[in-house]
């Protein structure tokens, strides 16, 4: 008996050696994107605020998502591939410096600081990668973004921005350079909005 028992050790040990090592886990981060144009003079005056970007659960956590090209309505998680933060950080802490860079207002401020002129309000929609037949791929980004005025944070405008960017390669790495990419272009459309003329 004692030998089966040692015997059973052994194989279970042995199998446990032999087995292959799990993947590593890989992070990736949003570097900032030079901005394509700097404001001669603030178009806000008295403060801008960005208050914290939200997002359904899904796209609070850290885990990158892909679809399907044959079920786009399934939102799938990468194992082992995650971003630094939850999406809903990063945008927000590169859409800070994005409007700091452009000079949109002669303060951009974070949520919770002062008594701002102005206020951002930001929902993450989309944030992820679609895998696409053939082995291509696209990365789609979206927001929703509102504009308030004043302590009473009267209503000035609401739109809704969206970006798709090509994925140039299969690696996870050309998927956040391509995340990237698509942000600094919607970053630029919702800059050119933020200094238009009221209308």
């Amino acid at each position: 008996m004692n030998r089966l028992i040692v015997s059973l050790l052994f194989l279970l040990l042995a199998g446990c050696l032999s087995a292959p090592p799990l993947p590593e886990d890989r992070f990736y981060r949003l570097q900032p994107e030079p901005v394509g144009e700097v404001l001669p003079r603030p178009r806000l005056t008295g403060g801008l605020a960005l208050e914290d970007v939200d997002a359904d659960p899904l796209h609070r956590g850290r885990a990158m998502l892909y679809c399907e090209p044959d079920r786009p309505l399934q939102l799938r998680r990468y194992h082992y591939e995650f971003w630094e933060d939850q999406p809903p950080r990063m945008v927000q802490r590169s859409l800070t410096a994005w409007l700091r860079q452009a000079g949109v207002a002669d303060q951009v401020l974070e949520s919770r600081a002062g008594d701002p002129a102005w206020r951002l309000r930001a929902r993450l929609l989309r944030f992820e990668e679609v895998r696409q037949a053939g082995g291509a791929a696209r990365v789609e980004v979206a927001l929703s973004v509102s504009l308030y005025s004043g302590a009473a944070r009267r209503p000035v405008w609401a739109r809704d921005y969206a970006r798709q960017e090509p994925v140039d390669g299969t690696s996870m790495y050309a998927v956040a350079q391509a995340m990237q990419t698509a942000l600094a272009s919607l970053y630029t459309q919702l800059q050119a909005d933020l200094v238009a003329p009221a209308r």
